[in-house]
């Protein structure tokens, strides 16, 4: 099962991201798109993030995860084929707003899929697999994008992403058939139920206000804050630094690599040694790693502490889902991986404006320093939690 959710993600999301990644900004300036315009509609898809990640858990929540997820692959295989018959810059800001559903409702309900369908004590190292496998779908797209278009133009690449999607939907559809046939589908974990008859505004206030579930997801949001931040900076400051686009482009593709191997290892150890320990030891990593990515402006440095930071964000992102996870509430593991989606894009968006305007007032070692500092800040919350679990722990036994 999580071979087949994998495989599924992997396709998805190469077909998402060799959608934009790297022809997008080319194939809008092609149509007249200034360069604020061609902002506009790289972030175009992450907006339905925002809006719907919620809604689509708690609908997988009330009417099952298989509708949701098919309805999802719809709008993945669906999209490329529009693309084809954009015309002007808007058209293209619009096909990209209709794009970004697709990963808004995939990303939470598959997540939740692979929950429900994990023992308790297996599903942060199923999860991290899970995403490993997205990862290589996302590590493979702008490689193969390139060639594709190289070879065949623009409409070779759309064409080659709708037929990644496509057999993403038949995949899912024949494994969920297949599921129903032995009746192994689940809602939610075993033993949850009444969620779904909770009214959507009420449900939406419970999530919000389940201090636990939140406090995760404000930390997966201050990580992917940080991430879509440096992802944004590093290339301006390692080009500052003397490193040609080339090396940079293959150590952020090495940093890639690491997640994908070790982030099922961390999420095995997540499983084994607690959630919390391994977030903390993460964040600690990465609060290291730009602290010193901060004072040691030297390539030689760089190479060794990107690779460590990506690390560390493996080591945290194995255990948020995770976590998330195993304080939802009953009935509702679907919306919570839901709200923490919806957080993590929110927390992507904003990232790379608000460490662009500090990098702009303190120069690129000050971006990478603040990213240090809120980092140290996650962690230091992240231990007193841990401390306070402890004591309870002991008082209980």
């Amino acid at each position: 099962m999580i071979l087949m959710i994998g495989c599924c993600g992997a396709l998805a999301i190469f077909s998402s991201t060799i959608s934009k990644s790297p022809i997008l900004p080319i194939f809008a300036k092609s149509l007249g798109a200034d360069g604020a315009q061609i902002g506009w509609i790289a972030s175009a898809s992450t907006v339905p993030g925002i809006l719907i990640s919620y809604v689509a858990g708690d609908l997988a929540d009330r009417f099952g995860y298989r509708k949701i997820m098919i309805g999802s692959l719809i709008v993945f295989s669906s999209a490329p084929f529009l693309y084809l018959l954009v015309q002007t810059p808007l058209e293209l800001g619009a096909v990209r707003f209709y794009h970004g559903f697709a990963t808004a409702a995939f990303g939470p309900v598959a997540m939740a899929v692979v929950a429900a369908f994990s023992p308790k004590d297996h599903t942060g190292q199923n999860l991290s697999l899970y995403s490993s496998a997205t990862l290589v779908g996302r590590a493979l797209a702008p490689a193969a994008g390139g060639a594709l278009y190289q070879f065949g133009g623009y409409s070779f690449v759309y064409l080659t992403a709708g037929a990644a999607a496509l057999i993403a939907l038949a995949s899912a559809a024949w494994f969920f058939r297949r599921s129903e046939d032995k009746g192994s589908v689940p809602s939610a974990r075993p033993g949850d139920d009444g969620g779904e008859k909770v009214p959507f505004f009420r449900k939406l206030w419970g999530v919000l206000s389940y201090r636990p579930l939140f406090l995760v997801g404000l930390l997966d949001a201050c990580s992917y804050f940080a991430y879509g931040a440096f992802e944004m900076i590093f290339p301006l400051y390692a080009e500052q630094l003397g490193m040609s686009k080339t090396e940079i482009g293959l150590l952020l593709g090495m940093q890639l690599v690491g997640m994908i191997l070790f982030k099922p290892l961390f999420g095995r150890a997540s499983d084994r040694l607690g959630r919390l320990p391994m977030m903390i030891s993460g964040l600690l990593t990465c609060t290291l790693a730009f602290f010193l990515l901060a004072v040691l402006k030297s390539v030689f440095a760089m190479i060794p502490l990107i690779l460590v930071y990506g690390l560390g964000f493996a080591l945290i992102t194995a255990s948020t889902s995770a976590l998330a996870a195993d304080v939802a509430r009953a009935g509702q593991l679907g919306a919570s991986l839901g709200i923490l989606s919806t957080l993590m894009d929110v927390g992507q968006t904003f990232g790379p404006p608000a460490i662009g305007e500090v990098s702009d007032l303190c120069g690129y070692n000050g971006g990478i320093g603040m990213l240090g500092i809120l980092f140290l800040l996650a962690a230091t919350g992240c231990v007193v939690a841990f401390l306070k679990q402890r004591r309870a722990d002991r008082i209980r036994k």
